[in-house]
């Protein structure tokens, strides 16, 4: 009896040192997930960080303070200079033609990888539009044919993201991009032009 005694109690003990490593191991998890977040957050602000230096290098005398520059332009993110500031298509054209320049034309594949790089870092918000931003491309004139600020029409239909640029919405008739880490080359869509949102201003470096 006293055998089956001492069975019975290390199988307690056993089971209870069982449950405090499970414990312990959810406990880890935890841990390892909040320092795997705060990994990813700061490797999405060293590569603002890395963008912005190499801007650095080449801005002077090129490129206004808070412009970035890259392959020949200069563009104005405004969710770096207000997080809280969105504006509809026209208010964000507006504060483009302002600023000396006019929402971005992306017209190569570099500058696609580009801005999808750089808006990476505004996902904050868990729905889409939060982390949105206007770009200089609309279908207001013909339903269906997309045309860019500088009166180009958009032909790479690659960019768009799956089942847009359609006409079952007549209301969306201004382009707007967002990243996805799972299709980072598809970011193009098409809102309601009344929608407010962050933008991407483009100029000629001075």
């Amino acid at each position: 009896m006293e055998a089956v005694q001492e069975a019975v109690n290390a199988l307690k003990r056993v089971t209870r040192n069982h449950e405090k490593l499970k414990v312990k191991v959810t406990e880890q998890k935890a841990i390892n997930d909040a320092y795997q977040s705060q990994l990813e957050s700061l490797r999405r602000e060293r590569k603002i960080l890395q963008a912005n230096m190499s801007s650095l290098e080449w801005t002077c005398g090129k490129c206004n303070k808070g412009w970035t520059y890259f392959n020949s332009s200069c563009y104005y993110f405004s969710f770096t200079n207000s997080s809280e500031r969105r504006e509809t298509w026209m208010g964000s054209r507006a504060d483009c033609v302002r600023r000396g320049a006019d929402l971005i034309v992306i017209d190569h594949p570099s500058e696609q990888s580009y801005v999808s790089h750089i808006s990476e870092s505004l996902r904050r918000g868990y729905q889409f539009w939060e982390h949105s931003l206007w770009i200089g491309v609309t279908d207001m004139k013909q339903e269906g044919t997309w045309v860019w600020v500088n009166n180009a029409t958009e032909s790479e239909q690659r960019y768009w993201i799956t089942g847009e640029t359609n006409n079952y919405h007549q209301d969306k008739k201004c382009g707007a991009t967002l990243y996805s880490s799972a299709k980072p080359w598809e970011t193009r869509f098409s809102a309601n032009c009344n929608s407010h949102l962050h933008w991407i201003c483009e100029m000629a470096p001075k």
